[in-house]
């Protein structure tokens, strides 16, 4: 039923919700963390249907203005914020909306994300090129632009870089954030009295392994360079990422955990000081320099963040359009079925982006029952991918393959392998089981997040799997609980199939594969990290290798596709869905744009009428 005409207040209870997807994953041996943030596939951007802020109600109808569309410089962005912003603190932030803001507005990196079409290539952002590698890769120099100063003039020098990146081994404070330098520079390790093997350098101030460092992260006047140990042809991406932003040390706190002192390298500064809970403005950082930045465009002169609100507000004031809220835009995320409920101007004000998280089953490899290939097969075939799909708000069921997560590759190539449907195929699925004798019903143990929409997509998938000849036992596990339960040693007795859920911290299938099916990585005596299913494979560990010391982009590519490839024959994973999150907007808001792999609107270039 159309919004329009109905009292916006009446359906915010039917249209606001969050939709997680977006899982914690703990447990990987290299300290790689999963990601919350980073969104791969392209959304359209809203087209705003009036030259001036107005109310659905009055621009129903009316047809878009492409004078109106052009961005323009000047205003006042809104940004309303659902919860806290934990901390400003580039080291201290994790990857997603928070950090993609502070990226795209005061933290700027080594590398960034273009824009445009640009949105999933890593681009030149502080330094001049995206990294000079050496050494097979395990070597990497990064030349800072001249030019480019903090907030207070004084230059973004080498030593900053460096600085940045130390504070990430001091674990009385780097308590949140990635943590890719410390696993990743080559700098001695020690085990702690806790059994985990970490670097002996502890950052900032420890003298006794400072060298360590120093031979690990060095400066030569503008340029740093980075020796690793071993090769990594994805570490462009890498310091990307707000680990890698450089930090003046003149504005360490003895409070970092929870910092919201903001030192600005880019368009914006903070204003005053920032209210936990409230918010704060950001305006132009007058020591900005626009020719030093190819990214952003920074058109609006201010912009206001307010948080401390909550989801069902935030949608509230963005359908209700009242005061300032015609300018604002949220990460929020909606109910999809808001899509079905709107007119047609608050459609315009509609995005249905991909999160670039994935669904998928985890097989357990050394379950009796999926120790038979033609098990393995049959239950692949009798997945209902559109069913679950539908059930949990996405759109485009099918296997979007691991490989997909290459910047090379067009993302809407999502296929299906090929004798599978996304519907399913119960009836070929029992054929297969009774052509391989396999006596029926078979019995499948399988474990997920317990949720209200878990549990009707699960069931869902039950059906599809019992029509095939599987007795299917559902086990719900509440989600603050859930991956410690599947972590456990013992999981691997308890259940056939799990539940799970990756988003990667940059868009490369080096981001994923290894990280979910490399045992090396992964399984010890303390439980199956995540590679929950104990996939194991020497030929798909040694197609691993080769991606990490193949140095040509497009041919590092072909290697992941055989690795998924190879994983996918194995039967080690079944794709269900790749997620998508509805975000709505004010209607004075042009040039808007949801970035593919920062995954909210792009602050580098939306702008306000």
């Amino acid at each position: 039923m159309p919004v329009v005409g109905r009292d916006a207040g009446q359906v915010v209870g039917q249209v606001v919700g969050r939709v997680s997807g977006r899982d914690i994953a703990r447990g990987l041996r290299r300290s790689l963390t999963a990601a919350v943030g980073a969104a791969l596939l392209a959304a359209g951007a809203a087209a705003c249907t009036s030259q001036a802020p107005a109310s659905d109600s009055q621009v129903a109808g009316t047809a878009p203005s492409p004078a109106a569309a052009q961005p323009q410089r000047g205003g006042t962005l809104q940004v309303l914020v659902s919860g806290s912003v934990a901390t400003w603190d580039p080291q201290q932030m994790y990857v997603g909306p928070e950090a993609f803001f502070a990226q795209r507005t005061f933290a700027r990196g080594l590398t960034a994300y273009g824009t445009g079409t640009h949105q999933r290539d890593v681009q030149a952002d502080l330094a001049t090129d995206t990294g000079t590698a050496a050494d097979g890769a395990r070597t990497w120099s990064f030349t800072l632009r001249p030019g480019v100063t903090w907030q207070d003039g004084s230059p973004v020098t080498c030593e900053d870089v460096r600085h940045g990146v130390a504070r990430t081994f001091d674990r009385r404070t780097h308590v949140n954030g990635t943590n890719y330098a410390s696993y990743l520079l080559d700098i001695p390790t020690a085990v702690t009295p806790e059994g985990v093997e970490k670097p002996v350098y502890a950052g900032p101030g420890d003298a006794a392994h400072q060298a360590d460092f120093d031979r690990a992260v060095s400066c030569a006047g503008r340029t740093v360079t980075f020796r690793l140990r071993d090769p990594e042809p994805d570490f462009p991406h890498i310091v990307a990422l707000p680990e890698f932003a450089p930090r003046k040390a003149s504005a360490d706190t003895k409070t970092d955990k929870a910092s919201y002192a903001v030192m600005s390298s880019g368009p914006y500064r903070l204003q005053g000081a920032w209210v936990p809970g409230q918010g704060g403005t950001f305006v132009r950082n007058e020591h900005w320099d626009r020719s030093t930045d190819p990214i952003r465009q920074a058109y609006p002169d201010t912009i206001q963040v307010t948080s401390g609100l909550g989801d069902a507000t935030v949608i509230q004031r963005l359908l209700n359009q009242q005061d300032d809220d015609a300018y604002a835009v949220s990460w929020v995320q909606a109910s999809p079925t808001l899509r079905n409920q709107a007119g047609t101007a608050l459609q315009a004000r509609l995005t249905f982006p991909y999160t670039g998280n994935v669904d998928y089953l985890a097989v357990n490899m050394r379950s009796k029952v999926m120790a038979n290939p033609a098990v393995r097969k049959a239950l692949a075939l009798s997945t209902n991918r559109a069913t679950y799909a539908t059930a949990t708000g996405g759109e485009g069921a099918g296997t979007p393959t691991w490989s997909l997560l290459s910047p090379a590759v067009d993302p809407q190539s999502i296929d299906v392998p090929p004798g599978s449907r996304v519907e399913g195929d119960p009836e070929a699925a029992r054929r297969v089981l009774e052509q391989a004798g396999v006596q029926l019903p078979v019995r499948l143990r399988v474990v997920y997040a317990r949720s209200v929409l878990g549990d009707k997509a699960y069931a869902s998938l039950a059906a599809g799997w019992q029509r095939a000849g599987f007795q299917v036992e559902l086990t719900g596990v509440a989600p603050e609980e859930y991956y410690e339960t599947i972590e456990k040693p013992t999981s691997v007795d308890s259940y056939d199939l799990f539940r799970g859920a990756w988003t990667p911290d940059w868009p490369s299938a080096g981001s994923v594969l290894p990280a979910l099916f490399d045992p090396r990585i992964n399984l010890d005596s303390s439980g199956p990290g995540q590679d929950v299913g104990y996939f194991s494979d020497d030929a798909v560990n040694a197609l691993f290798d080769k991606a990490d010391t193949t140095a040509d982009a497009r041919a590092r590519q072909a290697v992941w596709r055989q690795a998924d490839q190879a994983i996918r024959d194995r039967g080690g994973y079944i794709a269900l869905s790749a997620t998508k999150a509805l975000y709505l907007h004010g209607s004075g808001i042009t040039s808007y744009e949801d970035h593919q792999v920062g995954g909210i609107v792009d602050l580098a270039t939306v702008a306000v009428r």
